[in-house]
């Protein structure tokens, strides 16, 4: 059994259903912020007394939820299940902080894009989802219902419309090793195939340009006025254009490289050290903060995240190889130099004298060190493939 999610349109129908979908959503931000003033208070007193802060966990976020609730009228006449649900989200990041994943939790803002979870016993009937003490709202949507038991509902609001992200869990058959495997280099802006295929992400220079007039508009306004709160309504609806953008065309690529190979083999980049920030410290400041900055725009823009997590629910397997110099080898002779990388496009080895693509030339070191091939001159394995192993022809389409 696997889990597969699907997004909806949640449709509420009239404004009374539409206001008590923002208060559901609203009492979340609220609970959400109690706990974490809460445990920001537990954390003074500790320091008080030279003790360490306890991590805080879902069970004791929900004995003080459940404090809070009884001397809240207004919250008792919610889903108790579904608001307390919000403290699962804030356990978790809690326990990833002190872990050193990630920073401290922060307060939510309300900014008109607030969610809430259905964590259990999600109800569908026909294209209706049935939210606790709310009531049966229409779900809209080109996707299909799939054959499978939903397990939780993610409701949000995003740029004035309501969206319900339904998880089913789902039986799929067993993919079939046809025995093809090609070889992805990402890059900035497009995906090059060791088949020979150079695939590009959607043009969107006009919708970032319109981003950049709206965040313009934006700083100009007043804050706390009407007008800056349209300019805001505007940047944030192209962002969301710009998101719909790159996921379609993750799905597009990734579903392109499931039906052609059962394998897909790409670099293990780490993605989010790639785009840290050059800024620096006030004592140690950055260099060329400007251009990094740029360069980190540019990387998220072209969604390498998304679409390995894409590939990896639709392929049969990913083969995930390391990134060293994958783009500055000859994929024919084994010869490793930085000469060899003429310019971002064109790649001409110094020792056998051949020329390509580096692009598909690193797609090819990719796919020759994903495959096991033995090597022919060079730490890293980049002698033709195993015969089992072939590379399909991807077309964009």
């Amino acid at each position: 059994m696997e889990h597969r999610g699907i997004t909806y349109r949640l449709i509420p129908g009239t404004k009374a259903r539409a206001r008590q979908l923002a208060c559901l959503a609203g009492a979340c931000r609220y609970v959400w912020n109690s706990m974490l003033a809460l445990q920001e208070d537990i954390h003074l007193v500790c320091q008080m007394f030279g003790q360490k802060t306890p991590a805080p966990t879902f069970f004791t976020l929900g004995k003080d939820f459940t404090q809070l609730r009884q001397h809240t009228a207004w919250l008792q006449a919610l889903s108790f299940a579904v608001v307390r649900y919000t403290l699962k989200y804030q356990a978790d990041a809690w326990e990833q902080y002190f872990q050193g994943v990630r920073g401290r939790p922060k307060y939510r803002a309300k900014r008109g894009d607030d969610s809430f979870t259905i964590p259990q016993d999600v109800k569908l009937r026909a294209n209706h989802l049935y939210i606790p003490k709310i009531g049966w709202l229409v779900l809209r949507g080109k996707n299909p219902y799939p054959e499978g038991r939903p397990v939780r509902a993610t409701v949000r609001r995003s740029c004035g419309k309501w969206y319900c992200s339904i998880t089913y869990e789902v039986d799929l058959p067993a993919q079939e090793d046809n025995g093809l495997a090609p070889g992805l280099d990402r890059n900035v802006r497009q995906v090059a195939t060791s088949a020979g295929a150079i695939l590009p992400v959607f043009d969107t220079k006009k919708l970032e340009a319109r981003g950049r007039r709206y965040q313009r508009m934006m700083a100009r306004r007043v804050q706390g006025s009407n007008r800056r709160k349209k300019a805001r309504y505007l940047c944030a609806k192209t962002q969301q254009k710009l998101a719909q953008v790159r996921k379609d065309w993750c799905h597009q690529v990734s579903r392109i490289c499931a039906d052609t190979a059962a394998e897909v083999v790409l670099e293990d980049l780490n993605t989010r050290g790639m785009t840290k920030s050059a800024k620096g410290t006030k004592e140690e400041p950055g260099t060329n903060v400007k251009a990094k900055a740029g360069l980190n725009r540019e990387i998220l823009g072209s969604g390498w995240g998304q679409l390995e997590q894409m590939i990896g629910y639709k392929a049969h397997t990913l083969t995930k190889v390391p990134a060293r110099y994958t783009s500055q080898t000859c994929h024919r002779c084994g010869n490793i130099n930085k000469e060899n990388r003429v310019s971002q496009a064109a790649f001409h080895c110094t020792a056998c004298g051949h020329s390509g693509n580096a692009d598909i030339n690193a797609a090819l070191n990719i796919l020759a060190l994903g495959t096991g091939a033995s090597g022919r001159g060079g730490a890293l394995a980049l002698a033709t493939p195993k015969s089992r192993q072939k590379v399909g022809n991807l077309h964009f389409v």
